[in-house]
């Protein structure tokens, strides 16, 4: 990237800032206030102590368990809340601004005895674990984190067990598994692919089902979520690898606030306020538009493809008495790659440049919850949505040689969730509820956690039955699912977990065809963990755990669907007469296993850390009769996914500057690195790809009149990124500023992508990863 780049990106923001009028000085203050209840019924509780450490300020909580502190200078904060027979919960990272208030809901667990946990989270959920799985992620974290373009799915990149299997998107593999093993929740409910550019990153630019270029939810919208990678309790279902199950941010129910955001990536803006003079309802609603235009006319390349997208998104929250709550939510947004072939052939280097190529999706969900007190210790919870996802994309050579490509996906799902959480006596607690993706899907279940002192646990079953489905032979469309996770404390500071649990899912195939024989694939996944609070906002913990998976899905030959990512692979459906339903079966297992070392520091005194390392293995093999006849072994095998290796850091500093009256300053720098072992390919085999006219992976190579199967074999050079964040903010009354400049792959490097046939070179080719991508950014709330 050239210096003339940086000097024409930094111009154009010297230009935005310039036109904006501040107001006169005066000493910046803010009003923190929120509500603290029990985690489970959902009830206030009055009496409750909040303390901001490190100051004499405290109050405690009123008759609807609400707390107010008005008038506090801007800055960072970290808050303590106690309350008797609860957990005490520290909230560290509290960044207080002028510009907006910050509104709190603060969950709170009970004590069973002395050991009382003390539990510290940068975002308080409603969600509560016994396993070390369980990962939150804030708005102000996404916001701070570099390298993620303000996406919470890279954001969950950081933790341990995750990968990011390629730069353009946010496909992640969670512990090994595919990206299509992920699920995806809003607001407690399972929804489609809510992800821009589904394309992005893939070889031959083919959709995917779980991921894209950035989430359709801007940090705007969204709230305090969790990411869990694995072990998850009785209510979730219907996935192997990773959770996302994000929540949206409440409106302001007392007073206007704006967002605005500019970047070279495109604009938001955002509002929110109060519904009414009285109740506490509000709204909360953002309006996003990009397009990576603006980054090529800065000189980055992006292989000549025009990228866009836009979306919008609403929340609406009504409070009734007693602590009910009904909201909804929608959310809708397209995007689009569109690249323009050059007709002038003596310009060609590669086939792409003979094709024109049109690439368009988009996604709607519109849903909403209901939640109602059900007596003095229960609640019960509805969340419904309907959700759609299309993409398309077709490419046209305008010279004769080659065919003319059309993909596409569709999808529609309706889904409900609905439970029923009780807290029949200080030590149990009691969920019971039921999963629907009409016509697809139904999911009851129940858990129950019990507490015994220092020892606590939950019990759970879970059952999955695919609707209006055939099974494959020796495959099965019904699953009963036990769960458990233990949790002992050794004392306040120190924990160890076992979490052991039976899962499925129905496997995503190429072929989009309700009446092709399935199998739910079965897996069963064991953890045990130690957790040390060695600090006031440090943390460290070790997991092992263990996944076998059955009933997988598999071709005669080397072909298993959980080893691709169809974002990766192209499924060879031309190389004979046969179809999918016909050749398919469960004849296949994969194992995923691995230890896990995480190291985390919360922002405190200027300086945070998030370190970790995983060592794991990803192997399948393919048990069918025809493999054997074919290779003559069935031995365990690397799946893509196998990369051995992952290593994290990210790590800022901060520093806080009051030179005078009414403008409060603060810098950070922050910086991620990524080392890991990259992920494995198929050789490619040249004749059947001249032939079909598409890449297609080698699935048998003759070596001394041997058949040896290729498949995943390749593997390239170590994978080595670094991110890096650079921001300014700062604070007048009323107002506050953030200008920033975010650099992905800082260092340039060339890291490996994948490999294919490239037709007008006739010779297999090895595309790259991104390379350096500077962010330039400026955000205003007032």
């Amino acid at each position: 990237m050239s210096t003339n780049l940086l000097f024409r990106s930094l111009l154009m923001f010297i230009l935005v800032l310039g036109s904006i009028t501040y107001s006169l000085a005066q000493n910046p203050e803010q009003t923190l206030r929120g509500q603290v209840i029990d985690a489970v019924a959902q009830k206030a509780l009055p009496g409750a102590t909040v303390l901001l450490e490190g100051s004499t300020l405290g109050t405690t909580t009123d008759d609807n368990g609400k707390f107010r502190f008005e008038n506090l200078p801007v800055g960072r904060y970290r808050l303590r809340v106690s309350f008797v027979g609860y957990d005490t919960l520290v909230v560290p990272e509290l960044l207080l601004e002028s510009g907006r208030e910050t509104v709190l809901n603060l969950p709170l667990s009970i004590a069973y005895t002395t050991l009382s946990e003390l539990s510290i989270t940068a975002a308080p959920l409603e969600l509560s674990s016994l396993n070390l799985s369980v990962r939150s992620i804030s708005n102000e974290t996404t916001l701070r984190f570099p390298g993620v373009f303000f996406d919470p799915a890279r954001t969950a990149s950081a933790f341990p067990g995750v990968v990011n299997t390629n730069d353009q998107a946010n496909f992640l593999s969670v512990r090994g598994n595919t990206p299509n093993a992920n699920l995806w929740r809003l607001e407690g409910v399972d929804i489609l692919n809510p992800n821009h550019t589904p394309n992005a990153g893939s070889q031959s630019d083919l959709p995917t089902f779980t991921g894209g270029g950035v989430n359709m939810l801007s940090t705007q919208m969204l709230g305090n979520s969790a990411f869990l990678t694995g072990d998850y309790a009785a209510g979730y279902g219907n996935a192997l690898g990773g959770v996302f199950d994000m929540r949206l941010r409440t409106g302001n129910n007392e007073q206007q606030e704006y967002t605005l955001q500019a970047s070279v990536l495109g604009f938001d803006a955002a509002a929110e306020g109060p519904i009414g003079k009285a109740g506490g309802a509000s709204y909360l609603i953002n309006g996003r538009y990009s397009t990576l235009g603006l980054l090529s006319d800065l000189g980055l390349d992006f292989g000549g493809e025009a990228i866009s997208f836009k979306d919008v998104a609403v929340n609406l929250v009504f409070p009734f008495a007693k602590g009910g709550k009904f909201t909804l939510f929608g959310m809708a947004g397209n995007s689009s790659n569109v690249f323009a072939g050059d007709r002038d052939s003596t310009t060609w280097e590669f086939d792409k440049d003979r094709q024109d190529i049109d690439f368009e999706s988009s996604t709607q969900v519109i849903g909403g919850t209901f939640k109602l007190p059900v007596g003095q210790k229960g609640m019960w919870h509805t969340s419904f949505a309907y959700s759609s996802y299309n993409s398309e994309r077709l490419s046209v050579y305008f010279v004769e040689a080659g065919p003319n490509l059309r993909d596409q996906i569709r999808q529609y799902r309706r889904s409900v969730h609905s439970y029923w959480h009780l807290k029949p006596n200080p030590r149990q607690t009691i969920k019971v509820g039921v999963l629907y993706n009409g016509g697809e899907i139904i999911q009851p279940y129940t858990s129950t956690k019990l507490d015994f002192g220092n020892l606590e646990w939950e019990l759970g079953l879970h059952y999955l039955k695919l609707l209006n489905a055939v099974a494959l032979e020796d495959g099965t469309i019904s699953s009963f699912e036990p769960r458990l996770n233990l949790a002992y404390r050794l004392d306040a500071n120190k924990k160890l977990t076992l979490s052991f649990g039976e899962f499925s899912q129905k496997p995503i195939l190429p072929v989009s065809d309700v009446a092709q024989p399935l199998s739910l694939v079965k897996s069963q996944q064991s953890s045990i963990g130690f957790q040390v609070q060695t600090g006031p906002s440090t943390s460290i913990e070790v997991q092992a755990y263990y996944q076998k998976q059955t009933k997988v899905a598999v071709l005669p030959y080397s072909f298993q669907m959980l080893s691709s990512n169809f974002s990766n692979e192209r499924v060879p459906v031309l190389l004979s007469d046969f179809s999918i339903p016909e050749v398919l079966n469960a004849d296949g297992e994969a194992r995923n296993y691995g230890l896990e070392l995480n190291l985390r520091r919360y922002l405190e005194k200027g300086f945070y850390l998030l370190a970790n390392s995983s060592i794991y293995r990803s192997e399948y093999r393919n048990n069918s009769s025809a493999y054997a006849q074919t290779f003559g072994n069935n031995e365990w095998r690397s799946s893509h996914f196998d990369g051995r290796f992952v290593f994290n850091a990210t790590a800022g500093k901060e520093w806080r500057k009051e030179r005078k009256a009414g403008k409060v300053k603060l810098w950070g720098i922050n910086g991620r690195a990524v080392v890991m072992g990259n992920l494995r390919q198929t050789p490619v085999d040249v004749t059947l790809s001249e032939l079909e006219e598409i890449t297609v992976p080698a699935f048998t190579i003759i070596t001394n009149n041997e058949r040896i199967d290729p498949a995943f074999t390749l593997k390239s050079a170590t994978y080595f990124r670094l991110d890096t964040r650079l921001y300014f903010k700062w604070n007048r009354a009323g107002r506050n500023n953030t200008f920033a400049l975010d650099i992905q792959n800082a260092s340039n490097q060339q890291n490996a992508g994948f490999f294919y046939y490239d037709h007008l070179q006739e010779k297999v080719l090895e595309k790259k990863q991104l390379g350096i991508i500077p962010i330039l950014s400026y955000r205003v709330e007032f």
